[in-house]
């Protein structure tokens, strides 16, 4: 049957397999513990990324927000200026004093019609 030489080698032998089984499992778990840190590292790198691009994205939003303001700005200016010229040129080309005598209708209407549209404005505002 089995000697005690035998049954020690035996035990020998499936106590190394025991440590070898045992490390390999320390092994196995190591890595795996770097992977699972490496994917957290990875989303947190992700998100501090996304994080970064929100905000960039964001103020150059906003700039760009007051880039179109202060160019609306321009064209308003320069749409009032275009129309207080038309404006002066409609005056300076008309001589309201000639149509007045011609047709004094047409022009006291007109002004009183402005005036009463004034006055409305000017009453409605400072109420």
């Amino acid at each position: 049957m089995f000697s005690i030489g035998s049954a020690i080698k035996w035990v020998a032998i499936a106590a190394m397999v025991a440590g070898v089984l045992a490390a390999g499992r320390g092994i196995y778990n190591y890595h795996l513990d770097q992977i699972q840190q490496a994917k957290d590292d990875t989303r947190t790198e992700i998100v501090l990324q996304q994080t970064l691009i929100r905000e960039n994205f964001e103020r150059d939003l906003k700039e760009q927000s007051e880039i179109d303001k202060e160019i609306i700005k321009e064209e308003l200016k320069q749409v009032r200026a275009k129309s207080q010229k038309l404006e002066r040129m409609l005056l300076i080309d008309h001589d309201l004093d000639r149509l007045l005598q011609r047709k004094p209708g047409l022009i006291v209407t007109r002004v009183n019609d402005g005036t009463e549209a004034y006055f409305k404005a000017l009453e409605e505002a400072t109420q």
